[in-house]
């Protein structure tokens, strides 16, 4: 196993910075995706809050030097200097990461979480939400390895995508395999789409039809059934059990019907995890559209200072 992957998994990442101890965590998290070829391009943000007093631009100036000064040293041999860029943006946090999003090609956002500090996974959630890309939340304290990989699947065409994304990642660090997680709801508490009727009994006969369709990059897919009446809960339980990594998701799964929608399991798998979570959009015509309005939405409001 090579270690690599063929091309970039994702051609430009935006990574918010908030001048904290977490920052460290998140670059050291960063470099090694970088290291692993899965980024190829990176923007550095930081975001503060409104003013017009008169040294806005010098405060500016001297926040960008310090950002360039913190990202300088860990990505030296990793990226050109021409696949770097630092901005201060102005503004409240979430919708000026948004607007920056759609002014610009991004594929995926990563945020850190500070552990004392709750908001930082609102903004997560925020972001998964209303993001036309994909999302990594990086806990304090994440270390720098990817060992072990979680993918939890409904057999949707959307989580057949994050599982073909977990599979690029666990290519690219040398994995033999990855965890395909599928848990099963409580009968007795939730409403069935139907599906998971049909597979109790059948799994490997399932599971083998889902994989079938999927560019496994030369990685095992490791099938796991877990009873659950909270999905979320049962997915980080899972993770925790098997010491995983990183967890890989999509945002939307199963019909209305089923009575879960896995765009709400991304979030509160957001809200419950101590690991790294990978929330997968996938690109297409739905996304242009919606970072099209993002940026109708945003188009008044002032610039930024940039380097």
């Amino acid at each position: 196993m090579s270690g690599k992957t063929t091309a970039p998994l994702f051609r430009c990442a935006l990574v918010a910075l908030h001048h904290s101890r977490q920052d460290e965590y998140l670059l050291d998290y960063l470099a090694m995706l970088i290291r692993f070829q899965l980024i190829s391009e990176v923007r550095f943000v930081h975001v503060i809050g409104e003013s017009g007093s008169p040294g806005d631009q010098e405060v500016e100036s001297q926040l960008l030097t310090e950002m360039k000064a913190k990202t300088s040293d860990h990505f030296v041999g990793l990226l050109s200097a021409d696949s770097i860029k630092h901005a201060i943006l102005r503004g409240a946090l979430v919708d000026q990461l948004l607007k920056y999003t759609a002014s610009e090609y991004f594929d995926l956002v990563v945020v850190g979480h500070r552990l004392d500090h709750a908001l930082r996974r609102s903004l997560a959630r925020q972001l998964t939400i209303m993001s036309p890309c994909s999302v990594l939340l990086v806990p304090e304290g994440s270390t720098p390895a990817i060992r072990r990989i979680l993918a939890p699947v409904d057999f949707s065409p959307p989580s057949a995508h994050a599982l073909s994304v977990a599979l690029q990642l666990g290519a690219a660090a040398g994995l033999r395999s990855v965890s395909a997680l599928h848990v099963y709801f409580d009968e007795s508490r939730t409403t069935y789409e139907g599906a998971d009727k049909a597979i109790r009994g059948n799994e490997t006969e399932h599971f083998a039809a889902f994989v079938a369709g999927i560019d496994t990059a030369g990685v095992r897919v490791e099938p796991l059934f877990r009873e659950g009446v909270h999905p979320a809960k049962t997915i980080c339980e899972v993770a925790s059990e098997l010491s995983c990594d990183m967890t890989v998701l999509e945002t939307r799964g199963r019909t209305s019907s089923a009575a879960i929608l896995l765009g709400s399991v991304a979030e509160e798998t957001l809200s419950e995890s101590h690991g790294p979570v990978l929330v997968v959009k996938q690109q297409g015509t739905q996304i242009g559209l919606f970072r099209a309005l993002l940026l109708k939405m945003f188009q008044r409001q002032p610039g930024l200072q940039t380097d």
